[in-house]
């Protein structure tokens, strides 16, 4: 095994792969000069308390929900409403939002008994798919679309599978079948 980084090295591996951001030349010094056994450790717990830690990982998730601040299609109109979702998954990381609470609330947040407004605000994962504006498109075509948009990001981003090839037939090793499918398709064309 390669030997231990020098203290330096391990502040600035530690900073970039939790915040994805430097750490300041005066906290560098800091932790250079702090010699306590757990030093490591706490600065560990400091980057994982910091806002900057959410921030950092909620990115991965948003591009897997699609998330955007427009809407995708022709004119590409802004969304000024699509902020609280983006906020609100960057509060469920730092807040370390237990997994089964994250993916039912963004799956079914506003049909909970009593739903929260976070509950709600958490179902824009259902909304995030491009939307066009554009004069002249069928309409039922693209309902359509988001829909079958809505199907492969459940199956992306919840279930870890590319589903999309069963949207026109069934392969003979795949877990999803067309059936399975258009069965995701219904529930997700009555959002």
């Amino acid at each position: 095994p390669s030997p231990e980084a020098d203290r330096r090295t391990l502040i600035r591996r530690l900073y970039f792969d939790l915040t994805g951001l430097p750490p300041t030349p005066e906290e560098v010094a800091a932790f250079v000069a702090d010699h306590a056994p757990d030093a490591y450790e706490k600065l560990v717990d400091r980057l994982l308390a910091s806002p900057r830690y959410g921030e950092r990982w909620a990115r991965h998730w948003l591009d897997v929900a699609h998330y955007g601040d427009t809407h995708g299609y022709d004119k590409d109109q802004p969304r000024p409403n699509a902020w609280p979702y983006r906020d609100w998954v960057i509060s469920a990381f730092n807040r370390n939002l237990p997994y089964d609470q994250f993916l039912t609330w963004q799956l079914a947040g506003d049909l909970l008994p009593n739903a929260s407004r976070e509950q709600r605000i958490a179902t824009a994962f259902n909304r995030l798919h491009r939307q066009t504006n554009e004069g002249g498109s069928i309409e039922e075509e693209f309902r359509t679309e988001y829909v079958v948009d809505r199907v492969n990001t459940f199956g992306t981003s919840m279930l870890g599978l590319t589903i999309e090839c069963a949207r026109c037939h069934d392969h003979r090793f795949d877990p999803i079948t067309q059936r399975d499918f258009y069965s995701m398709f219904s529930f997700f064309q009555n959002i």
